[in-house]
């Protein structure tokens, strides 16, 4: 009998390339001086706002991808608003007001994509000290949903960088000015997933209507 193998994979907004680019020229500019758990290059590690994150039985992956598809081709381009810079366990996020069409769209892949789990939990999702420390919404949304950031509790933010001295991320946020205060975003795309977070290849894209 075989046994299941599985992945996680991040269904995201992919930024448009100019975005992107300076997204990771800023996260590149902060890691020249500071100590990096990683940094952003486009190519181990890729700019992205998660939509959904979970892990899946590796049989799914074509369903993940179809389904994906379905849900572009049926929503209309995504206008991401700058909220704040900020910071949490040496990460420098930026973060976006959580529109009614983010909302949406959040809500929309979580309902479709989250039945091809298979009610399947990541493994430190499991585990009882990590559990321990989450809220009870984070951890109803981890049985719910494999991932406790979901809906009600989505947070729309951007990764620039994590550095290891959790302090020294705090200082380096306060100078920074982030450009990019409105842009729009045309495509959605779904990415094999590394640690803390991170994205580092691009499976598929698929162009919003």
């Amino acid at each position: 009998m075989s046994v299941d193998k599985f992945i996680r994979l991040n269904t995201a907004l992919k930024l448009p390339d100019k975005v992107a680019e300076e997204t990771i020229a800023l996260s590149c500019e902060i890691a020249k001086d500071n100590k990096a758990v990683f940094v952003l290059d486009g190519i181990r590690f890729h700019p992205h706002i998660t939509v959904y994150s979970p892990e899946y039985p590796e049989k799914n992956l074509d369903n993940v991808l179809k389904n994906t598809e379905e849900i572009a081709k049926s929503t209309e381009k995504v206008k991401l608003i700058f909220e704040q810079i900020d910071t949490k366990q040496g990460f420098i996020v930026v973060g976006f007001v959580f529109s009614s069409e983010i909302k949406r769209l959040h809500e929309r892949v979580v309902e479709i994509l989250n039945p091809l789990r298979e009610s399947y939990l990541k493994g430190k999702y499991e585990a009882s000290d990590y559990r321990m420390k989450l809220s009870q919404e984070k951890k109803e949304n981890i049985i719910k949903y494999g991932y406790p950031g979901a809906m009600a509790l989505y947070n729309p933010h951007l990764s620039i960088i994590r550095l290891e001295d959790e302090f020294l991320a705090e200082k380096v946020a306060e100078t920074i000015k982030w450009n990019a205060v409105e842009f729009v975003v045309d495509e959605l795309a779904v990415y094999a997933m590394g640690e803390n977070g991170t994205c580092k290849k691009l499976v598929r894209e698929f162009a919003l209507r």
